[in-house]
């Protein structure tokens, strides 16, 4: 359920916020009420909250984006009760979750911003995935951003790209680098879902049948 849940909230969000046409009050009650979840975890997600945020008209696109992702699995202890809630500041929030300073030259882009980050995680998802056997989603750095300016759109110094992605519910580290022979793709389990792994048992403990094959020994002359 979690693993549906985060594949599928942001794209819906992303969809009734362009809907409201600039106005979140507009957006319905109940729409917003869909995207409520509990995680098994303990944590719940706040992109319910999207219909009472409140100064966001000099944001981007894509800073918005990252506003609805933080929202999206957090620690209950840390907020109020939903219903309390008047209003969510989108400025205040992304300065609390800031990761890295502005890098002015890395905000002249010809194209869009959000175009550049949804074909950036498209492309590392498709690159990855054949790698990885399987379809992976939410292609994030590694403190769980959206790719966008501030973190160079998940791109190093050196050409590699780095950050996550998650499968079947799980978060994966990943990094993507220029070769010689073209791209090399690397990716481990994060270290927060690696602890979550059952111990494996040691058989030579728990198994106790002899499995060993008895010859009779014969000698020759």
């Amino acid at each position: 359920m979690d693993a549906a849940y985060q594949a599928k909230y942001l794209s819906m969000a992303r969809l009734l916020w362009e809907t409201s046409q600039g106005d979140p009050g507009n957006i319905p009650q109940d729409y917003c009420e869909h995207l409520s979840h509990c995680y098994a975890d303990g944590d719940i997600s706040l992109v319910p909250l999207l219909r009472k945020f409140e100064c966001y008209s000099e944001l981007e696109d894509f800073e918005v984006d990252e506003a609805i992702e933080m929202l999206g699995k957090v620690n209950p202890e840390d907020w109020p009760e939903v219903e309390d809630v008047e209003g969510v500041s989108v400025e205040e929030l992304l300065k609390v979750y800031d990761e890295d300073a502005t890098d002015p030259e890395g905000l002249n882009f010809v194209e869009d911003n959000l175009g550049t980050a949804e074909k950036v995680e498209r492309v590392l998802a498709e690159v990855i995935s054949s790698v990885f056997g399987d379809r992976v989603y939410n292609i994030r750095s590694e403190k769980n951003f959206y790719a966008n300016p501030k973190n160079k759109f998940l791109q190093q110094e050196d050409g590699t790209f780095g950050g996550t992605f998650m499968y079947d519910g799980r978060r994966f580290i990943f990094e993507v680098a220029p070769s010689e022979s073209g791209w090399l793709c690397t990716y481990r389990l994060h270290h927060k879902d690696l602890d979550k792994l059952p111990p494996i048992q040691d058989e030579d403990t728990t198994d106790q049948n002899d499995y060993t094959r008895r010859l009779r020994h014969r000698s020759w002359k």
